[in-house]
């Protein structure tokens, strides 16, 4: 018998072109407790055509409940289509979690699909739900992290402390079929894994600010390492994407992980979400070379902006001397280094930009392995110093959770609407910048030639900043929102 059922959403654009969707891995982490004492059936819109009928028959069997989660943006519509069906075909109450309830508790469990949200750390509070449901009599006091709805009132207990990552069991692999997951990164099949939560750094636009409250916690390199080795031998699994917000915080930590993969001979490859720049300058070429022996493929930093001014303004302590500084210090290694930016901060004018795209074209000409994600717009997070910021300068409070899907890559409601339409522009054309990423993970033909045709008009647009006339992002929806998938209203 099914007790709990999980239903991953889809996500976005990179859902349809890449190899293969990525590890539904924040409904594994919630399962990691609750898999011990319950059955739990996940099924994911990405890999399934008839989800409904599968989801239909389990919903059939009067399962205790249906968990699914969201990013904010366009994944709520997806998340609120599978609460809706849940709610059109049974009496079950559907469960939320992840980043964006967990900002949005209040106005999210009011929503007429949601019965329950968790707020932050999943595994335990969704334990103690389980429990209680499976026990019967609706009494959902003292689980801390739970928002649940009763008839037109909805009540909150206590945030909940966050948890010791290392008394979490590995996630449950078991849940799902790996050969539907596992995107191709460098021509291997690529698990996604994470090792540690939260950042200690204060960035005035991070909802790290609020979710993790500025702390870091990690799990031992020891079992780190076990969980790497026992992944390669038991799975034949053999590269990795930490999915780290900051990996590198302690760099002793990092140094026992990377030592620890050359002595075992793993010969695994492996990429990090999350290094800070300023970690970085704190290592020297000995710890680099270190970790390109490792595997240690490729990097991710978040530079967010080319100008000085706006750099201190959105508290990132670093400057674009350092930024520079470190893109030369890898030159030499074979790492290739992805730099995050992002536009349209509250007071940022033309030229600061005009500063961003001129830092993008440097870090790329002085090393050939610099790359750059797209350039996206600024989103103001509540809780953040910069959501204040921006309630003052106009922004207009989302009162709905169903209001949050139009922000997708960015939110740009609160701004003028001729530095909302430069925003979304310079995020449209830096998406085919990196030719790095599109050679790994675009796997459609006829889509990497037309991305490589369009190439060199996406470098004159961005130089430029000229983005008057764009037919390509109306083929762009078109191709990617055919058959009624526009990421707009939920229908």
């Amino acid at each position: 018998m099914t007790e709990v059922i999980l239903v991953q959403p889809k996500v976005g654009d990179w859902d349809m072109v890449r190899s293969h969707p990525s590890l539904p891995l924040s409904l594994l982490t919630a399962a990691s407790l609750v898999s011990r004492e319950f059955s739990i059936v996940l099924i994911d819109m990405r890999t399934m055509n008839d989800w409904k009928n599968r989801l239909k028959a389990e919903l059939d069997k009067n399962p205790l409940c249906v968990g699914t989660t969201s990013l904010t943006g366009r994944q709520i519509k997806y998340a609120l289509e599978i609460s809706r069906f849940v709610k059109e075909n049974s009496n079950i109450p559907v469960v939320w979690g992840g980043v964006h309830v967990s900002l949005f508790p209040e106005s999210s469990v009011n929503n007429e699909y949601i019965d329950f949200i968790i707020q932050g750390d999943g595994e335990i509070a969704f334990l103690q739900l389980v429990r209680r449901l499976k026990e019967g009599g609706g009494n959902f006091e003292n689980i801390n992290g739970l928002w649940s709805k009763h008839i037109a009132t909805c009540t909150n207990n206590k945030k909940r402390e966050l948890c010791d990552l290392d008394k979490l069991p590995t996630v449950p692999y078991d849940l799902v079929d790996l050969k539907y997951y596992l995107p191709s990164f460098m021509g291997r099949r690529t698990l996604y894994l994470e090792t540690a939560r939260g950042c200690s750094n204060d960035c005035a636009f991070c909802y790290n600010s609020v979710y993790h409250l500025r702390k870091w916690r990690s799990r031992s390199a020891e079992k780190v390492i076990r969980d790497i080795t026992d992944i390669v031998h038991n799975r034949k699994i053999n590269s990795f994407y930490i999915i780290d917000d900051n990996f590198f915080v302690d760099l002793k930590r990092a140094r026992k992980i990377a030592e620890s993969i050359v002595d075992q001979k793993l010969e695994i490859y492996w990429e990090s979400q999350g290094i800070t720049i300023s970690s970085a300058l704190k290592m020297d070429r000995e710890y680099i070379r270190l970790l390109e022996k490792s595997g240690l493929k490729k990097v991710h930093f978040g530079v967010e902006s080319g100008s000085d001014r706006i750099l201190k303004l959105v508290n990132k302590r670093i400057s674009i001397d350092e930024v520079l500084q470190v893109n030369r210090k890898f030159k030499e290694f074979d790492i290739i280094l992805q730099y995050n930016f992002m536009s349209g901060f509250p007071s940022e004018t033309v030229n600061d930009i005009k500063s961003t795209v001129n830092l993008v074209f440097e870090l790329m000409r002085e090393n050939k392995r610099a790359i750059i994600s797209p350039i996206c717009p600024f989103t103001p997070y509540p809780g953040t110093k910069m959501y204040d910021d921006a309630i003052k300068t106009g922004l207009r409070a989302r009162e709905k959770l169903e209001d949050w899907i139009e922000s997708d890559y960015g939110d740009t409601i609160w701004t003028s609407k001729e530095k909302a339409r430069l925003s979304k522009s310079l995020f449209f054309s830096s998406m085919f910048l990196d030719r790095h990423r599109q050679k790994s993970m675009v796997q459609n033909n006829f889509l990497k030639l037309a991305i490589n045709l369009y190439r060199p008009i996406a470098k004159f647009r961005i130089k430029n900043l000229y983005f008057d006339f764009m037919p390509e992002i109306l083929l762009k929806e078109k191709i990617f929102y055919r058959n009624g998938r526009n990421p707009g209203t939920l229908k």
